[in-house]
């Protein structure tokens, strides 16, 4: 039998990656009981259980994000054992090849679809309607510079226009009907794929890159969690659909 909780109980996907990991901490430091979802079973429940060592409610659940009936899994397991769904930071992604279009591996394109596009829009869909039901919610996806801008990377730069578009869709069906829907849209960031991109990067193209950020430096995962609280809460009630950079002023170019 579902028990509503008192406290707001907060979902993350891709809560083992660096950003969901400092999402996740962020909202439990402000009270939420947080639900760390991941591809990766065994490294959602680590990411839990240190929240629990530092005395937040947390638990980690397995979900593949591209795939409906884990989703739906995903979703009947939080209803169960929580009872609501206050806010969602849909974050899971993979990268891709950084090639141009017409070299483009058909397979790199359906496996970077199915988890950033198809993932989203599923993750959507049911939370959505949990939410509708419940009568508020708020929904945050984790878009990227490149979702309103565009790189080498077709199939990158397509899934995250997707989510854009997926987000300002749904917050016009939305916003009048106590679910509100934002992305955050992060540069270069020192954690999860940005740090892999800065790991392998040599000298001449971490300075390239740097250089693309007015700021001067990769954005901390920290940086990004404190935008997605900001979405979730009352101090953006009035704001729906929107696209927010944490760019070091990347877009602002």
């Amino acid at each position: 039998m579902a028990t509503t909780s008192v406290a707001p109980v907060a979902l993350v996907t891709g809560g083992a990656g660096g950003i969901g990991r400092s999402t996740a901490r962020a909202f439990a430091q402000r009270g939420y009981r947080v639900v760390v979802a991941d591809l990766d079973a065994a490294a959602a429940s680590d990411v839990a259980a240190a929240l629990r060592s530092d005395g937040h409610e947390a638990e980690g659940i397995a979900v593949d994000i591209g795939e409906r009936d884990s989703v739906i899994a995903m979703i009947d397991t939080l209803r169960e054992r929580h009872g609501r769904l206050d806010a969602a930071f849909n974050n899971a992604g993979a990268s891709s090849l950084r090639v141009p279009l017409a070299d483009l591996d058909e397979a790199d394109w359906d496996r970077v679809l199915r988890t950033n596009l198809t993932g989203t829009f599923l993750c959507m869909k049911y939370q959505i309607r949990w939410m509708l039901a419940q009568g508020h919610g708020c929904i945050v996806n984790n878009c990227s510079v490149f979702g309103v801008g565009g790189s080498i990377s077709a199939t990158y730069t397509a899934s995250k226009h997707g989510i854009a578009g997926l987000t300002r869709s749904a917050a016009i069906s939305y916003a009048s009907r106590g679910v509100r829907i934002n992305a955050v849209c992060p540069g270069l960031i020192d954690a999860g794929m940005g740090a892999r991109y800065l790991e392998r990067a040599g000298e001449s193209d971490t300075a390239a890159t740097l250089a693309l950020h007015p700021a001067g430096r990769a954005g901390t995962a920290e940086e990004v969690a404190n935008a997605v609280l900001w979405l979730c809460s009352d101090e953006s009630r009035y704001v729906h659909g929107h696209l927010l950079a944490v760019d070091g002023g990347y877009g602002a170019r």
